[in-house]
């Protein structure tokens, strides 16, 4: 190591330190801080490496962005949208994130810098730019960047490493956050399950929530990290036998204990399809087709009672109007009268829907859809880029036979049918799965 290379690390650890004092200060009162000056320091070497090309500084940066991403490490009212601890260290991550990329511009932005790119460029700047004009411009000015920094910051990994490298720190991250929530689960039922309100009082409920706040958040990424799981079963064998089997029970066990519906179904289907893709047996759809019809002459004619057995609550109210969604989906266009080129602002919905209580008939936070959500949030224009970035990423892996990027973009929309997913204030797991789907290039050919 050359003296210079000391001397810029010493500056960059420096840094870091005082990094770390401004976070005390803003945080004085949070047991966090007394770690803060170490992981700071830490964090100094980790960025010095990466900015040096370090492989396992990069990788291990990955490893922190993802189990960040869906992070929660104390209950707070979905309105509060305060600066805290938690979102200090998530901020730090994707500047860390940001700042990388930045250096290594040369290295990716040729990858992304092409024709059919141009669509989501433009919808995340469109993004950025309504920030201006949401009523709280500060946090979906934070909420966009956080969304910009996993796509680039995914340009930079997929042109500068192996995909199966990535995707096998991204699930050995949700391994452990699997694996960390369960523990919690049990540890701390209070803060480890899902926990609702009825006739004014508290109640526990045995799904898992975890460390990630709800228990749709926990089944979603569950869900990402067994699909990344049999979209490269044979990649991961090669690292460690028991690398498949281990993140698989535990990854699997979390999605069960969610009791998350729509993130087991998703799973389901998704596995089901790669499967198809990958066995060619096309005979199977006209058997799945089958099935479908069998299930739904058995479930109709059951009316109320099937519908009862099939939600949670027992009320067949719960299913036929979508566990309350069909009064959100109703409002949301009128709602958006006079707002319907810009909308409200990207991540300003958990501002503006509580305002329409009255029309909606509950207090809610989010358009529970994907599309209404973007209609809401960035309007009809943000809409527009939306579905035009998703088409033609969806053309161009089609054409080249990409089975990610199309798995990828299912996962987004699937989640987009009953959940704003993707775009809905910060990143998450489904902003990483949009963010992998349009970054992901064209699988190199062995030579």
């Amino acid at each position: 190591m050359s003296p210079a290379d000391r001397q810029s690390g010493a500056l960059l650890i420096a840094a870091a330190a005082m990094a770390g004092s401004a976070v005390v200060l803003l945080a004085p009162d949070a047991l966090i801080g007394i770690a803060v000056l170490p992981a700071v320091a830490a964090a100094g070497l980790l960025l010095w490496g990466a900015v040096r090309g370090s492989r396992p500084a990069v990788l291990t940066i990955l490893f922190l962005a993802i189990f960040m991403l869906d992070a929660m490490f104390r209950m707070r009212d979905w309105a509060d949208k305060g600066v805290d601890f938690q979102v200090l260290l998530k901020i730090g991550a994707w500047a860390l994130m940001v700042f990388v990329t930045a250096v290594h511009w040369q290295r990716w932005l040729a990858h992304v810098l092409t024709p059919t790119n141009i669509p989501w460029v433009l919808f995340l700047g469109w993004l950025l730019f309504t920030a201006t004009v949401s009523p709280m411009p500060e946090y979906s000015a934070i909420s966009a960047i956080s969304i910009c920094a996993y796509v680039l910051f995914c340009a930079y990994l997929f042109a500068e490493f192996e995909r199966g490298d990535i995707f096998a720190v991204m699930v050995l991250a949700i391994t452990l956050f699997c694996a960390v929530s369960i523990i919690v689960y049990f540890a701390v039922p209070e803060f480890g399950r899902f926990v609702y309100w009825l006739n004014e009082q508290l109640y526990v409920s045995w799904r898992l929530s975890g460390i990630a706040g709800t228990a749709n958040t926990m089944g979603r990424l569950a869900a990402f990290g067994l699909i990344l799981i049999i979209l490269y079963a044979a990649e991961f064998r090669r690292l460690h036998w028991a690398f498949v089997p281990v993140c698989a029970v535990i990854q699997g066990a979390a999605l069960i204990m969610t009791n998350s519906r729509t993130s087991i179904a998703m799973v389901v289907v998704l596995w089901a399809a790669v499967y198809l893709f990958q066995w060619r047996k096309l005979y199977l759809i006209p058997l799945l087709v089958s099935l479908g019809l069998i299930a739904a002459f058995i479930v109709l004619p059951g009316g109320d009672e099937t519908l009862k057995m099939a939600s949670r609550s027992g009320s067949a109210d719960e299913i036929t109007s979508v566990t309350g969604r069909a009064a959100i989906w109703a409002a949301v266009p009128i709602i958006i009268e006079g707002h319907s080129l810009t909308g409200y602002g990207y991540a300003s919905s958990i501002l503006v829907l509580p305002q329409h209580k009255g029309l909606i008939g509950y207090e809610v936070s989010h358009a529970h859809n994907l599309v209404l959500q973007l209609l809401l949030t960035t309007g009809w224009i943000g809409v527009v880029l939306f579905c035009l970035s998703m088409l033609v990423v969806g053309l161009r892996a089609a054409a080249l036979g990409e089975r990610t990027v199309l798995v990828m973009l299912a996962y987004v929309l699937l989640n987009g049918i009953t959940e704003s997913s993707a775009f809905c204030t910060l990143a998450n797991v489904c902003s990483l799965a949009f963010a992998v789907a349009v970054t992901l290039p064209p699988e190199r050919s062995p030579a």
